[in-house]
């Protein structure tokens, strides 16, 4: 958008620009008070949000398999062990 029209944003943006940009917004972190100002100091701000957002999705997916766990040993104990259900009395 930067390349087809100029007056797109507030000011140039090269690619890192456009990438630090996007990735804020993704992130939702915001724009704030303290913003990187160089191209390389945006760079490792955007590997950082990047990080975060690794480790936000490997820390969700274990709470889940640690749940879905739970419920599998719950629903053993409740119906007699791995065997299945346990039979009924006649």
């Amino acid at each position: 958008m930067e390349r087809n029209t100029s007056d797109s944003f507030s000011a140039s943006l090269s690619r890192t620009d456009a990438l630090y940009f996007a990735m804020t917004v993704f992130s939702t972190v915001g724009f704030g008070d303290v913003t990187p100002r160089s191209e390389p100091a945006r760079m490792l701000v955007t590997g950082q949000m990047t990080v975060n957002l690794l480790l936000i999705g490997v820390a969700a997916r274990l709470l889940v398999n640690a749940v879905q766990e739970g419920r599998r040993q719950r629903d053993r104990s409740t119906t007699g062990g791995d065997n299945g259900p346990a039979p009924t009395a006649r």
